[in-house]
């Protein structure tokens, strides 16, 4: 093998892992893509303490820092409070560690004991 030929190679191995990369790329938004597709475009609390699980449905009725958007943002539908499907997507990966960020995004100051959660 020649070096034309071993660059030539290498050439198509850097092809063939920069496809592999996009496939799996796009296969990972497919699948986030699903997951959320049954979630209606107005979520009440319920659905989305059901769905990111974590504290019991009374810690989020009680805290409403620990909801979606540290409980701004929600809209009255059909009598109950809601939150757009997109509030609720992104709170989804909120921890107690991104909390306080989380929070200061939405203009909320958290309690003290939450608010050291994420310092470290």
């Amino acid at each position: 093998m020649n070096n034309g030929e071993s660059l030539e190679l290498q050439g198509v191995k850097i092809a063939v892992d920069r496809l592999t990369l996009e496939i799996m790329k796009q296969r990972h938004e497919a699948e986030e893509q699903s997951r959320f597709k049954g979630l209606p475009e107005w979520v009440t609390l319920e659905q989305a303490a059901a769905i990111k699980g974590g504290p019991m449905l009374t810690t989020y009725r009680q805290r409403s820092f620990l909801r979606p958007c540290c409980g701004r943002n929600s809209k009255m539908v059909g009598g109950r409070w809601c939150w757009h499907r997109d509030d609720v997507i992104s709170w989804l990966a909120v921890t107690d560690e991104g909390l306080k960020a989380y929070a200061e995004k939405y203009g909320v100051k958290l309690p003290d004991n939450y608010a050291e959660r994420g310092a470290g």
